[in-house]
């Protein structure tokens, strides 16, 4: 019969890592990448200027690149937002010209002559494409657009784009 050996705890020790002690939990995360040589060295040079350490370097550095991307995308955001309505009140002013210099009146609709009983105007992200009720502008899915608000249970939702609300 074979004698199985038993360890010491010297030997068990040097075989098992050390570990903390489970009372103190590590808040930070560790993450390793490769770096090429020239990166590493910008890193360390800039480090020591700033008087930081690499690891703190490079954490500030992703902090501050991931607050400045967010900030770009949410003003692109605005800016593509405020674009298409512009684009829209250039199209909308074009025709009405046009129509104007052809000699056409152009007829206002009696539009709001429905919304007595609308309490409020609720600016909404649209899931389906619907139109203005005053101008009959197409508003497509995931425009912002203002739903009116009424207490009537069966009434027809009544929209309007972003430049009608004005005129309520």
């Amino acid at each position: 019969m074979a004698t199985k050996k038993i360890a010491t705890p010297k030997e068990t020790a040097k075989r098992t890592p050390k570990r903390r002690a489970k009372t103190t939990p590590r808040k930070d995360r560790l993450i390793q990448t490769r770096v090429p040589e020239d990166l590493e060295s910008t890193l360390k040079e800039e480090a020591a200027r700033r008087r930081l350490t690499v690891s703190h370097l490079i954490r500030s550095v992703l902090e501050d690149t991931f607050h400045l991307v967010d900030g770009v995308v949410s003003d692109l955001d605005r800016v593509v937002t405020d674009s298409v309505d512009l684009a829209r009140n250039v199209t909308r002013n074009a025709q009405r010209i046009a129509a104007a210099g052809q000699g056409k009146k152009r007829v206002e609709p009696d539009w709001d002559k429905d919304l007595d009983d609308v309490y409020g105007w609720n600016e909404v992200v649209i899931q389906r494409a619907t139109k203005c009720m005053r101008c009959a502008q197409s508003q497509s899915r995931g425009s912002r657009a203002f739903v009116g608000m009424s207490d009537k249970a069966r009434r027809r939702r009544a929209w309007l784009c972003r430049e009608c609300i004005d005129a309520v």
